[in-house]
């Protein structure tokens, strides 16, 4: 095979990844650009009046629900903006409501397949039914949620105290009633897609190109704005990792993490779980989870792995970047974003409430696998 042609082999292995990020970023673009989820976070604050504490709880919430449906980075480029702004008002340190919202798309990211573009990538070709997923997936999936919220409301706990003054009530005005229905009609129909174990990829582009197209018809600045607003750069890169994991593969350059994911497997449960998992969230925060679900998405067909062990894995993968900024492409546009609006967060701060929280969060999580 020619050099062309290994690569553009290497590329076409990805296919389903890059429609389903550009479709789900598409989709997260349209309904910012709807003003959803501007209108979702001032009628949290709304809701919330003057305690501090229930708007972290609504903010968390929100965050659960956002990451289950549109993916983990629709809560960071979508959710947290709009928190930010909904602050703006109100009389509280934002540091709490936007470090949430940064846990939490990691933390929920593996409650639906459709949570997290890694779950692809980890599982690539050999996706679980959605009923297989949730009877393997929703008791981890809670138990490091919850734990996440615990850990958090303690860390942040002097900032969620007592009662916050409002500069008064910001604009709330409602999103059209097509961008709510083009919305939740096309996460109707990825979960429906997932659920029958259909063209995932293919299904998320699809809703997205179709909010694009609805967008052009009516407003060509909101269909360009959708456009620029999807990370092209993240899904270029995708498509190198493709080619560079092939690569290494196909040089035998996986033998080192076979070897220990073969030795972790061996282990007496629950520590098979533990092991896989806590070293999987170790080389993510080193390298990023984005290669680390590409090596996994490779090695385990190799290792023909039980599904035991590659759920333990992709909780490591999807949880474990919470350490630090490092951990996930999601996390570093966060990281962007939040100081983008003035506010300081650095790595080592991060990474005080991430450790602090990803530990339990992960042992809680592997012990239900």
């Amino acid at each position: 095979m020619s050099v062309l042609g290994w690569v553009l082999s290497a590329l076409g292995r990805g296919t389903d990844v890059y429609l389903f990020l550009v479709g789900m970023m598409a989709l997260a673009a349209y309904a910012q650009i709807a003003g959803i989820f501007d209108w979702i976070a001032e009628r949290a604050r709304r809701i919330a009046g003057p305690s501090r504490l229930r708007l972290f709880v609504l903010v968390y919430v929100t965050g659960i629900g956002t990451t289950a449906l549109l993916s983990n980075d629709a809560t960071i480029v979508a959710l947290t903006p709009a928190v930010i702004s909904a602050l703006r008002r109100y009389d509280a340190s934002p540091l709490p409501y936007v470090v949430i919202c940064a846990l939490i798309a990691n933390a929920a990211s593996f409650l639906l397949p459709i949570s997290n573009p890694s779950n692809l990538l980890v599982f690539s070709g050999r996706m679980p039914s959605l009923a297989q997923w949730l009877q393997t997936f929703t008791l981890p999936s809670c138990a490091a949620i919850v734990t996440t919220f615990a850990v958090a409301w303690w860390f942040f706990r002097h900032d969620l105290r007592g009662e916050a003054s409002s500069a008064g009530p910001g604009p709330l005005s409602t999103p059209a009633p097509l961008a709510v229905v083009l919305v939740s009609a096309s996460v109707a129909l990825i979960v429906i897609t997932s659920a029958r174990g259909g063209p995932l990829g293919a299904a998320t582009f699809a809703c997205g190109a179709i909010v694009w197209i609805a967008t052009a018809v009516r407003d060509r600045a909101g269909a360009a704005t959708i456009a620029r607003d999807i990370s092209w750069r993240i899904v270029a890169l995708t498509a190198a990792l493709f080619v560079i994991v092939t690569a290494i593969d196909d040089h035998g350059g996986f033998a080192a993490s076979r070897i220990a994911l073969t030795w972790c497997a061996q282990l007496a449960a629950p520590w098979s779980a533990l092991a896989t998992g806590f070293i999987v969230a170790t080389v993510s925060n080193a390298i990023n989870n984005l290669p680390v679900g590409l090596n996994l998405g490779e090695t385990f067909p190799v290792m023909h792995a039980s599904a035991h062990a590659s759920a333990a894995a992709l909780v490591g993968v999807n949880l474990g970047p919470n350490a630090t900024v490092n951990g996930s492409l999601a996390t570093l546009l966060w990281l962007r974003i939040v100081r983008r609006a003035g506010i300081a967060v650095s790595p080592l701060a991060f990474a005080r409430i991430g450790i602090l929280t990803t530990l339990p969060a992960l042992v809680a999580a592997l012990a239900l696998v």
